[in-house]
């Protein structure tokens, strides 16, 4: 596992042992950056904008966008193994003060990004399980609701959330998130959403 493109790019990353994380492919990392890139910026990199990784794991999706040119990444986790993981990744880089660690369950307190902003990109990566129960009183919709009022968001911010092919991911979220596209590779599908009044 490494980063793909930037300032860090080539730099190999660790993942966390065991099977409760699952770090993205190269290609498709490389493919979801230009795909988000081309929306915010240019393909390939990112404005320096504020990002939130929530189930984060090792860190690879907010380190990539450290890497592509975001100014800062909150990174959120519960489990300590991966925490662990991801702040030797963060050292190994030197890119902590470009950073904040926040171990505990996603949803259940206020994000704050420095600076007074809002977050421009968040990264929503569940265990897979929990990404195939998408009814209305699933642990999913809940975590997704508390975060609708502990996640500042810009005007045209952009989330993702990564799941197996097989989910069923809604048009919307709690927070005023509208589904705007969707792309799939293999057992893997990521759907974008954004502000629809942006």
């Amino acid at each position: 596992m490494r980063v793909i493109a930037g300032t860090l790019r080539g730099r190999q990353l660790q993942a966390p042992a065991g099977l409760d994380t699952r770090p993205i492919l190269d290609r498709v990392k490389a493919s979801l950056f230009d795909w988000l890139g081309a929306r915010l910026a240019l393909p390939g990199q990112l404005p320096a904008i504020n990002v939130c990784d929530l189930f984060c794991g090792g860190g690879t999706h907010g380190i990539e966008a450290i890497s592509r040119g975001a100014a800062h990444c909150t990174f959120v986790e519960q489990g300590k193994p991966a925490i662990d993981c991801l702040r030797k990744n963060l050292a190994a880089l030197g890119i902590e003060r470009q950073c904040t660690v926040v171990q505990r369950a996603v949803g259940a307190g206020h994000l704050r990004p420095p600076g007074g902003s809002g977050f421009g990109l968040v990264f929503f990566d569940p265990p897979y399980a929990l990404s195939r129960q998408t009814d209305p009183d699933s642990m999913i919709m809940h975590t997704l609701d508390s975060l609708s009022e502990a996640l500042p968001v810009t005007d045209d911010a952009l989330l993702t959330w990564r799941s197996g092919s097989e989910a069923h991911l809604p048009d919307a979220l709690p927070g005023n998130w509208a589904r705007i596209d969707t792309r799939t590779w293999n057992r893997m599908t990521i759907a974008l959403y954004g502000q629809p009044n942006a």
